[in-house]
């Protein structure tokens, strides 16, 4: 015999949808927040940085609490972008006197990059929508199951 679905639990999904909201904004303050302490820091970092160099005291080794704050160069690698891939191909075909068949290996690449299809909720602004009616009993004797798999009727 046929069962029709059963009948969902909108309790549960209140329950999830409000702690998802919850945990969405309090992840999307923290978030506000370590943007802006790191601001902040950097432009400490940056006057203490410009304090040594006036004062010829780059290679300074200042005590802090839990350790010490010294001076170091750090080596950053640009990012292979698509745009920074083509200035590359287009140097090396130059500096090796080939033919430049950059624009074929950027399209190659393009079509085979591929990519992922991800279902996400998205939050978006606005009025809350008017409730949902109640759902309505079911139609006829017997006709779903209930809680703990009883049949209700």
């Amino acid at each position: 015999m046929n069962q029709p679905p059963a009948v969902p639990n909108t309790q549960d999904l209140a329950n999830f949808v409000r702690n998802y909201v919850h945990y969405d904004n309090l992840a999307t303050g923290l978030y506000r927040q370590t943007v802006n302490a790191r601001k902040v820091r950097d432009d400490f970092e940056q006057k203490i940085l410009t304090n040594l160099r006036t004062h010829n005291m780059e290679n300074a080794i200042i005590q802090i609490a839990g350790g010490r704050l010294v001076v170091h160069e750090e080596r950053h690698n640009q990012p292979i972008t698509l745009g920074r891939m083509e200035e590359l191909l287009h140097s090396y075909y130059l500096s090796h006197n080939l033919p430049d068949d950059t624009q074929n290996i950027i399209k190659y690449m393009k079509k085979q990059r591929g990519y992922e299809v991800v279902k996400r909720l998205k939050k978006q602004a606005g009025p809350a929508p008017p409730p949902l009616p109640p759902v309505p009993p079911p139609q006829g004797p017997a006709s779903f199951q209930g809680p703990a798999g009883m049949l209700q009727g």
